[in-house]
């Protein structure tokens, strides 16, 4: 510092007096020495990565244009959303009351009837219908498959038959075959615990060679009803009740009748 001071007082001089009237001895000046240094770069050998000349073949993208297709993305959305109202739609339409299932459909479906309710010691039902019993225990058949229980884990078996309608044949019908018909005739009996409306029979005459040559059906003659809907009939079978029916049914000549078959039909109505 005190050299620097120096330096500045001597030049001051000089202006002052001027340049002509005073020597100025430069070897008097003291000489500054440099303090720092600049840091030597010379050592780092980080080296700043390569330029990537540009391919012939590379796609360059446009200032102001997306990465991807946005309007094809868009549309897709749209397609999804409009079919995605659509299966609502149909999904809202149907949103009624249950419609009411045949029940002829429902005899044809092989579902174990729960007609026995099992109650065993730690309190649980089960519900079925028993296939085998023995001295050991008894195999249920449930919705869900075979259960074996044991004898002594069982506390109760109560038998509960649902209430619905079954009619079937009471024997073999009897038939008068003639050169030009036949006329069948027999009874049938509603083993149900619900009212049987609207009862048929059906016959199929079938030829040797498995081919139906003719069929036919009949109402039979039950118990009158009136129906919810204003409307009368009289071929309601209440259960226990039997009911006798006949059917003719004509025939060309060369019908050969090997066997007979028979179907029966009712509905449930209120």
């Amino acid at each position: 510092m005190n050299k620097l001071f120096l330096v500045i007082f001597f030049i001051s001089k000089i202006i002052a007096q001027g340049t002509d009237s005073v020597s100025v001895d430069t070897t008097a000046i003291p000489k500054l020495e440099v303090i720092q240094s600049l840091p030597d770069t010379s050592q780092d050998k980080t080296l700043l990565p390569e330029i990537r000349e540009m391919d012939e073949k590379a796609v360059k993208l446009e200032l102001g244009e997306p990465f991807f297709e946005l309007k094809s993305s868009v549309d897709m959305l749209h397609q999804q959303m409009d079919s995605l109202k659509r299966v609502i739609s149909v999904y809202e339409e149907g949103k009624g009351a249950i419609p009411t299932i045949d029940e002829e459909l429902l005899n044809l479906i092989k579902v174990p009837q729960l007609r026995h309710r099992i109650e065993l010691q730690n309190g649980t039902i089960v519900n079925g219908e028993i296939i085998k019993e023995d001295d050991l225990g008894i195999i249920i058949q449930t919705s869900i498959g075979q259960l074996a229980i044991e004898r002594d884990r069982v506390v109760n078996i109560i038998e509960d038959i649902p209430s619905i309608a079954k009619v079937e044949l009471v024997g073999e019908p009897f038939v008068n075959a003639y050169p030009d018909r036949e006329e069948i005739t027999g009874s049938i009996k509603n083993i149900g615990s619900k009212r049987a409306d609207f009862v048929r029979v059906i016959a199929n005459l079938w030829s040797p060679t498995t081919e139906l040559i003719n069929y036919d059906s009949v109402f039979i003659s039950g118990q009158n009803q009136k129906y919810y809907t204003g409307i009368r009939s009289d071929t309601a079978l209440e259960p226990g009740s039997i009911s006798k029916f006949r059917l003719v049914i004509p025939l060309v000549e060369g019908d050969d009748v090997s066997y007979r078959t028979y179907q029966i039909r009712w509905e449930s109505y209120k």
